[in-house]
């Protein structure tokens, strides 16, 4: 075989290769060849393989930043300027007659949630005197939902800061629910319950959706709705961090240190997975 039919055996071989390089959605710049040697086509061969390789490596699959996680769906891209829903006072998002969701005088301040069996909780209200008196601790013989998945807890009981558009709205963020309540953005976003009435509340059971789920969250109430926002607190005193949810579909159950009376409570997200989307539970019992 002379030196001509050699050197177009050769590069038919590299346009191959190169043909199935591009069939994978792929392209590089590979530059000048080496040199062919007539007397040793193999060796030559097996120099453009090795330049091929270092310079066009494989593609990769791309993942999520830090995450480990595929790209996720496109639900959960940051929602573009103007095709967010308004909000009434900031705090509130659209619905149709008879479902408004409301939204308490005023929302502030992040808490967190401990994971024990309840026991109690501690509240103080102020007497005329200046004194803080403690209230009766309370405790559930046993726990129960409190409405969130059932519907005992109505849509308009349910607030938002924000929504990531109609999928997400807050009455979305039912336990085993087919959507999920999810905000515009997930920095300091959170969502909150009134349950009217004061309940002793034990603990909460979080879910993710469509790839995206709360890693960590705290937990803040209110004993009574003119009241300040409470935190909830480990064994230690501290605002307890729970730890969430590590898949979108798995419920998982977080229960407090001590359990608190509250007429509100609010779930805090502070990390992430792709997104903030969440359904919940509340778990505990009536005062009676």
């Amino acid at each position: 075989m002379d030196g001509a039919a050699v050197l177009v055996l050769m590069l038919s071989a590299i346009t191959v290769f190169l043909v199935g390089v591009e069939s994978q959605a792929r392209t590089c710049y590979f530059g000048p060849p080496p040199e062919p040697d007539p007397d040793n086509p193999d060796h030559w061969m097996k120099q453009v393989m090795q330049e091929i390789r270092k310079r066009c490596p494989g593609r990769r699959n791309t993942t999520h930043a830090s995450m480990g996680n595929p790209i996720p769906s496109t639900r959960w891209k940051p929602s573009p300027a103007g095709t967010e829903e308004p909000t009434a006072a900031g705090t509130e998002e659209p619905t149709p007659a008879g479902t408004e969701e409301s939204t308490p005088a005023t929302m502030e301040g992040p808490t967190s949630a401990g994971t024990k069996e309840p026991t109690a909780a501690k509240t103080e209200e102020s007497t005329p005197a200046g004194k803080p008196t403690p209230t009766t601790k309370a405790e559930c013989d046993s726990t129960e939902p409190l409405g969130m998945e059932d519907g005992t807890i109505q849509d308009s009981r349910i607030s938002v800061p924000s929504i990531h558009g109609p999928c997400c709205r807050a009455r979305a963020a039912r336990l085993h629910n087919n959507k999920a309540w999810g905000p515009s953005s997930p920095a300091n976003s959170w969502i909150e319950v009134d349950l009217v009435e004061g309940k002793v509340v034990s603990g909460v059971i979080t879910q993710g959706f469509d790839e995206a789920y709360v890693t960590q969250y705290k937990v803040a109430y209110k004993t009574q709705p003119s009241s300040e926002y409470e935190h909830v607190r480990d064994g230690n005193g501290n605002v307890k961090v729970f730890t969430g949810n590590t898949d979108d579909h798995t419920p998982v159950t977080n229960q407090f240190d001590e359990s608190v009376v509250a007429t509100i409570v609010r779930i805090e997200p502070t990390a992430w997975d792709v997104w903030v989307a969440l359904r919940l539970e509340l778990l505990g019992c009536s005062l009676n």
